[in-house]
């Protein structure tokens, strides 16, 4: 990995890199991730993929939010069309140590400090960072399953959390609870493994979505110093942290979704062009499949803009909290683009399924796996109702469309 030493302080740094350079190193990771998955040892990739930059190049990008989401898409992109599952994990790892990467806190000289250890704590220790929001399978939507209790130096953390992705390849936890009495908080752990505080328990989706890696854990009374505390309690800055990061999660999910889309017209295309018809006519000839195939492309090409442009007004967020506004039309965006982009991805892997017939299903096809995996696209973080009732009172609260900073 090329690196430059920063005179004024000592640290070695990655060098910044065009989106292109990555190229070849993405290509290692996407033919390591298609060999893992055929010898079903999911290790194989994660030792190639540790291997490259490109789990660790956010430090380079901390001034341009925008520049490191176009590299992080164009990862996750490429192995979302190999497998949405295994590219699931992977986007877990990118949209926090993301966040961490470009959260502006120059405005507060001890929380800009914090950041800047956590994140190079990260890249020098090529950690591998798993995440959990502590959400359970309750009662009650939204429950959350763990709690902090303060004592003398840290903190008690005690609970279960549902959905940690990434559980037994992550090196460094980082997960959202409510300190007791005083409000949601973010904490961090390392080692994650082999801690005797975090019990990694069994798959939570043990078939179609295998390959993500999320489990359920529990916290066993486990003591976390005062340092472990990233942000926390009811003030302006853990909103705005919360607000940044789900951005983040929004914006990169439909990244490795359609990712999935391009691969499934890819094996649609190989489909039609070899494939003849009674009148010994390619498929691919066909006015009817052409259209479809048109209409498919522009669909995919649509989601992808309304992607990038939401990339775009996240990397905007320059100052918090003074552009707390623009954070606030970033995270809208986000939601959008999730909403689009995923709903794409499910629709373009339906419709060329529907191409393929029912050799999707024969032999080992890819589209198989696709197919099982996309339909969990639209399922987070945010489910579809929730962006939909955002923009729907957004509609009605306002005198006329027109008005809405589309």
């Amino acid at each position: 990995m090329k690196a430059a030493t920063d005179s004024s302080t000592g640290v070695r740094r990655i060098e910044r890199r065009e989106p292109s350079y990555y190229r070849e190193q993405i290509d290692e990771a996407a033919a390591a991730l298609e060999a893992a998955l055929a010898r079903n040892d999911l290790a194989v990739f994660y030792r190639v993929f540790r291997r490259t930059e490109l789990p660790f190049f956010g430090e380079v990008y901390e001034d341009d939010a925008y520049g490191l989401f176009r590299v992080c898409f164009d990862v996750l992109h490429r192995l979302g069309g190999v497998s949405p599952a295994a590219a699931l994990a992977v986007e877990n790892h990118y949209y926090v140590s993301s966040a961490i990467a470009t959260f502006p806190t120059a405005g507060d000289e001890g929380q800009d400090r914090s950041r800047r250890a956590l994140l190079r704590s990260i890249i020098e220790g090529r950690l591998l960072v798993a995440n959990t929001n502590s959400k359970i399978h309750g009662g009650k939507l939204g429950e959350i399953g763990t709690c902090a209790r303060r004592e003398p130096g840290g903190f008690r953390v005690t609970g279960k959390a549902a959905y940690t992705s990434l559980a037994t390849q992550g090196d460094l936890l980082v997960f959202i609870t409510q300190i007791e009495g005083e409000g949601p908080a973010v904490f961090s752990i390392t080692p994650m493994q082999d801690n005797p505080g975090v019990e990694i328990g069994d798959y939570l989706f043990p078939s179609a979505m295998l390959d993500s890696d999320t489990r359920q854990i529990t916290f066993k009374d486990m003591f976390l110093p005062d340092e472990s505390l990233l942000a926390g309690g009811n003030d302006q800055h853990t909103a705005l942290l919360f607000g940044f990061e789900m951005a983040w999660h929004q914006l990169l999910i439909p990244a490795l979704y359609l990712g999935a889309a391009a691969r499934a017209m890819q094996e649609a295309r190989k489909f039609l062009r070899a494939t003849t018809g009674r009148d010994d006519r390619p498929l691919s000839e066909m006015d009817g499949m052409i259209i479809d195939m048109g209409r498919l492309a522009i669909e995919y090409r649509s989601a992808c803009c309304v992607v990038l442009q939401a990339g775009q007004a996240l990397g905007e967020v320059k100052e918090l909290p003074r552009d707390a506004g623009l954070l606030d039309k970033a995270v809208n965006l986000a939601g959008a683009a999730k909403y689009v982009g995923t709903r794409c991805a499910e629709a373009v892997v339906t419709a060329t399924r529907r191409i393929i017939g029912a050799r999707a299903f024969a032999g080992g096809h890819h589209l198989e796996r696709l197919s099982q995996e996309v339909m969990f696209a639209s399922l987070g973080p945010e489910v579809s109702a929730v962006i939909e009732r955002r923009y729907g009172k957004q509609v009605l609260d306002e005198q006329t469309c027109l008005e809405l900073p589309w």
